[in-house]
């Protein structure tokens, strides 16, 4: 599986699905990308795929607070947020001199805080 593209999130947007479930699959992808990632130019596709819009900003523009994933982002000023964008930075720089294992853990601690946020909005639905 590729990772997502801008082009692609808005089209599937466009088609009616779900701009948390295309968040999520969208950090999945990067996760998946990211276990077999061991050139530079890979770190840098990771990068380009991380600062991907989300519609969910779209969708909740002046309303932040009220976005599912709030909490793990906080219009981009989270620790989590900001820890794994320095990290995916820091492996887009120097990514084939750095061991793995690190990269692909914040990669995956960072996926699950969002699968419990959707988890959280299931929740607060019903």
């Amino acid at each position: 599986m590729n990772l997502m593209a801008f082009e692609e999130m808005k089209k599937r947007y466009g088609g009616g699905e779900d701009s948390l479930e295309l968040t999520i699959e969208k950090w999945a992808r990067i996760k998946q990308f990211s276990n077999k990632a061991f050139l530079i130019s890979h770190y840098q596709d990771i990068l380009r795929a991380a600062v991907v819009p989300i519609f969910l900003c779209t969708e909740y523009v002046n309303q932040c607070t009220l976005c599912p994933i709030y909490e793990v982002c906080k219009q981009g000023r989270s620790d989590e947020w900001i820890t794994v964008m320095r990290v995916i930075q820091a492996y887009a720089i120097a990514g084939d001199l750095l061991p793995k294992e690190p990269f692909t853990g914040y990669i995956e601690q960072f996926l699950g805080k969002i699968n419990m946020c959707r988890e959280e909005a299931v929740v607060k639905a019903h």
